[in-house]
């Protein structure tokens, strides 16, 4: 880099540090929506208000293992639940998380968000061996309003040798 282009950066990052951010990084800044749970009934959220959102509801019950205060402030009071052993609603499946998450041994192996979709993938310690579990949820808004899960179990006798999704 010459001198001259040098200069001219140096001299422009006052101007740069002195002027209001762009509205996309207050975007981001409001992304988080930490001081607003609970967040059902739906709002309106940008898709990083959502991730931001998503993010926040992983913490709290998978590494918190907090379920009722996921569900209470980010799960809307009529879920649609698709895993046929469930009932519907937050409260039945919050209770049933309740007495199941706080004990169980599992790790989070990734998670991601995007259109709307949440995607959790665990491993879970479970006798005789692990299980590979994986959480979908939808969010409407700020409220996530729909929920499946898939589970996998690696059989001893499983001819793919490949463990499933670990």
């Amino acid at each position: 880099m010459q001198l001259p282009t040098i200069l001219a950066i140096l001299s422009a990052l006052p101007v740069l540090f002195a002027s209001p951010a762009p509205s996309h990084f207050l975007a981001n800044a409001r992304a988080s929506f930490k001081d607003s749970p609970p967040y059902c009934p739906p709002r309106p959220a940008t898709p990083a208000q959502q991730r931001a959102i998503f993010n926040t509801f992983v913490t709290k019950l998978y590494t918190d293992k907090n379920a009722t205060g996921a569900f209470l402030d980010h799960v809307a009071v009529d879920l649609i639940e698709h895993d046929p052993f469930d009932a519907q609603g937050r409260d039945a499946n919050a209770a049933k998380l309740e007495g199941i998450i706080p004990f169980a041994s599992f790790a989070v192996q990734r998670h991601t968000f995007d259109d709307n979709i949440g995607f959790i993938h665990l491993r879970v310690e479970e006798n005789p061996g692990p299980v590979a579990l994986a959480d979908i949820y939808r969010l409407n808004g700020t409220c996530i309003v729909e929920h499946w899960d898939i589970a996998q179990v690696y059989p001893a006798n499983a001819t793919n040798k490949v463990v499933p999704f670990f």
